[in-house]
């Protein structure tokens, strides 16, 4: 990292992503005060690192408004009951916001109630109310971008002089595919890339000396195409971006293990551009230093330095609790409200290759809400089945990150663990070619494992815990001697007539043809797209419902759903002689 010459001027970016509504540094689901995140603790380290430099700004760069039960209760409330994540973004002196995608979970109408709370500038250049022929003809749904002022003292003369910085956002276009329920009919999405070039030279036409860009997006080297996911080095290469801030994806940079071409974490730029991502939930504070001179009466970017700081070791600030613990207590009582017991203990540690008890819950869950508006339908004979996945597997939430309920009482913070989401259900009506296509989609999260050849990984990391789809109604085996069929994208791998891994496909015992109809209950979310699986055509929409799948499991356990819930395992995998798969958990 470089350090500023005295004769420049200093200009510091704080940037913040992903917090998802952790607030106080509390767990909520295991009921307990914890350490490491928070907007609280990070309030703390803003405030040192504003001390530290003479002229700062602070941007957060979207997923604000759900990760958390706090944001499940708070999300679906009328516009009349302020949102304490807005209380305490203004609290903290938030310059701009970029919209993430997680803040269309909601709803259009919510999101707006919401954002009409704050006065902070909210902001995206890539979600349309109207999209045009080309990107000037745009209407977007929010500001594009802002310009913000600050004033530095011009190093040669000692003369204060205004500095213009336009702050630029852009979201992924799957946002369409991950809300389709909501957004679907109500407005529209242009590539990032396409349309950050488009505004990053309209906020240079309109006076801005620095471009910050909020890119909700994902580190990836190969993210270089047209609409892709992750675009962050397509981003940098965009002439007139001065620093950017990125996110989406949960990881920290600069950050040795990100690498690919034009990244180097060294000198924590891409594409000779300074960049940080700052993890998740309120865990890091990136920090972008700019060091500035004026020339031809202009300021301009001489040498730069990027960083990420932990919130490790700094305390909660007093004022940030005080304003948010109204929020926090009204969320304690949400999360305690019992909802029955359990006999036994249910934990997700082994979610990703077996048939588990917290998919099964969801599933079942899903199944019992969605079967009284399928009575109401011409499809009410069709049999019904399910859809889920492990929600909780570690990863990059870290090691905590997993569903372990002991025996006894069940609370209403047990039902957000196992469906962390605030996804509304639907059921599609779909064949058994589609059927088998989806778990063959599930199935390539798994190495190909080859006989005789002793231990092999058994997950590709690539593929997230919540991509591993479990339907439940069948029964299958999973056959990895054959190689995966899909990329982690849902890009297929292998031509079509190659042998499947999904063997044995039964319905009640009988082999499920290609030509059998179903009807599947699973989320909006996976209905429209989202992850490895392609969404299903808007014909196919049997029901589409405003119920939250959170609140179908909660009243599933309270129900006693776990009493009538079978046990015995819809699918396993095919025994491989002389291989041995290793998995870590």
């Amino acid at each position: 990292m470089t350090r500023s010459p005295k004769r420049h001027a200093w200009l510091r970016i704080l940037g913040t992503s992903d917090v998802h509504a952790h607030l106080r540094s509390f767990d909520y689901g295991r009921n307990q005060s914890a350490d490491g995140w928070g907007l609280t603790r990070l309030a703390s380290l803003v405030a040192k690192s504003r001390e530290e430099a003479p002229t700062s700004v602070l941007l957060d760069n979207g997923d604000i408004l759900q990760g958390t039960p706090l944001a499940q209760l708070y999300g679906p409330l009328s516009a009349a009951c302020a949102h304490p994540v807005l209380g305490a973004m203004e609290a903290m002196g938030y310059d701009a916001i970029g919209l993430g995608n997680h803040e269309f979970n909601y709803g259009l109408d919510r999101l707006e109630d919401i954002l009409a709370q704050t006065d902070i500038p909210v902001i995206c250049a890539n979600v349309l109310r109207h999209k045009g022929e080309c990107v000037s003809e745009d209407i977007p749904l929010r500001k594009p971008s802002v310009i913000l002022q600050r004033m530095l003292n011009d190093p040669e003369t000692g003369e204060a002089r205004e500095l213009r910085i336009g702050v630029l956002s852009v979201v992924p276009v799957q946002v369409m595919k991950w809300d389709g329920a909501h957004l679907n009919g109500r407005v529209s999405i242009r590539d990032m890339v396409e349309s950050a070039a488009h505004h990053v030279t309209q906020l240079r036409l309109s006076g801005a000396e620095i471009v910050v860009l909020l890119a909700h997006t994902g580190i990836d080297a190969k993210g270089d195409v047209e609409g892709a996911e992750n675009a962050a080095v397509a981003l940098a290469q965009i002439p007139g971006v001065d620093a950017m801030i990125t996110g989406h994806t949960h990881r920290l940079f600069p950050d040795p293990q990100v690498t690919g071409a034009g990244i180097n974490a060294d000198t924590g730029t891409i594409h000779k551009v300074p960049t940080v991502m700052p993890g998740f939930r309120g865990t890091h504070l990136g920090v972008i230093d700019l060091y500035l001179q004026r020339d031809d009466g202009a300021w301009r970017v001489v040498s730069h330095s990027s960083d990420v700081r932990r919130v490790t070791g700094f305390a909660e600030d007093p004022e940030i609790v005080r304003i948010v613990e109204p929020a926090h207590q009204a969320t304690l009582t949400y999360v305690n409200k019992p909802l029955g017991r359990t006999p036994r203990p249910i934990h997700s540690y082994l979610g990703q290759v077996r048939d588990d008890v917290p998919t099964r819950i969801v599933a079942m869950a899903q199944r019992d809400e969605i079967r009284p508006w399928l009575e109401r339908t011409q499809y009410a004979d069709l049999p019904l089945l399910s859809a889920s996945a492990p929600y909780q597997t570690g990863g990059r939430a870290g090691p905590l990150a997993y569903v372990d309920i002991p025996a006894g009482p069940l609370y209403m913070r047990d039902a957000n663990t196992l469906y962390p989401f605030p996804n509304a259900l639907c059921a599609v009506l779909t064949t058994g070619a589609e059927l088998s296509d989806r778990l063959e989609r599930s199935a390539s999260a798994y190495h190909q494992i080859l006989p005789a050849c002793g231990e092999q990984p058994l997950l590709d990391p690539a593929f997230p815990g919540h991509a591993i789809d479990t339907i439940y109604g069948l029964t299958y085996r999973i056959d990895l001697r054959q190689p995966p069929a899909y990329d982690e994208n849902g890009v297929r791998l292998m031509p079509k007539d190659a042998p499947s891994r999904i063997v044995d496909m039964a319905f009640a015992g009988v082999p499920v043809e290609a030509e059998d109809r179903f009807v599947l209950a699973l989320s909006g979310y996976r209905a429209y797209g989202g992850g490895p699986y392609a969404p299903f055509p808007a014909g196919c929409i049997a029901v589409q419902t405003a119920s939250c799948g959170l609140q179908s499991v909660a009243e599933f356990l309270r129900n006693g759903g776990l009493d009538r819930m079978s046990r015995d395992p819809c699918w396993s995998f095919v025994p491989i002689p002389g291989a041995k798969a290793v998995f870590e958990t």
